[in-house]
């Protein structure tokens, strides 16, 4: 993917639950579109899919990484395709586990973990990129760049923020 990024933006010193809030407020306001998730082993790639789901109306319990099975499918008010290419070498094979159709889905949500293993795949591929890393500290740090969606990064991150001061508020009581 080496369009230029039409949003870029940044969420620092996440911890786990704040990435997974963040996740389900874009998955709230997401109509369709591929996410491409990526970041180092425990970065919460899976974490940020299981928010994201959570925010399309899927139990978060249901969400596991698809490490083995490569592609889980899971139905809320969107169809989430999850991918997982850790275990994957060969360009060929992403054709094989049906992801040309996840893409094709006009009604779906497809979340890649580690898409940067195939930037190639990508290069023609419009979506939101997700790069999590983790801090010395155990927080996140999170890029988010657009290609697509102009603005939905930041009408997200808005939403996100509004729950994030309430959740304060009433943490404070």
């Amino acid at each position: 993917m080496e369009e230029s990024f039409k949003e870029v933006k940044e969420l620092d010193d996440l911890n786990e639950k704040q990435l997974k809030s963040y996740a389900e407020s874009l998955g709230k306001i997401l109509d369709s579109g591929v996410i491409l998730l990526i970041g180092e082993l425990g970065a919460g790639k899976t974490t940020f899919v299981k928010g994201l789901a959570r925010g399309l109306g899927i139990d978060e319990g249901e969400v596991r990484s698809p490490t083995f099975t490569l592609m889980n499918i899971y139905v809320g008010k969107k169809t989430l395709y999850h991918v997982d290419l850790y275990r994957l070498d060969d360009p060929e094979s992403l054709f094989y586990i049906g992801l040309d159709e996840a893409i094709e889905d006009e009604d779906g949500i497809l979340a890649v973990e580690w898409a940067d293993l195939f930037p190639e795949f990508w290069e023609d591929v419009d979506g939101i990129v997700v790069k999590i890393y983790i801090k010395p500290n155990g927080k996140r740090r999170v890029i988010l760049m657009d290609t697509e969606k102009e603005g939905i990064i930041s009408e997200s991150i808005e939403i996100w923020e509004k729950g994030e001061k309430a959740r304060q508020v009433f943490e404070k009581k």
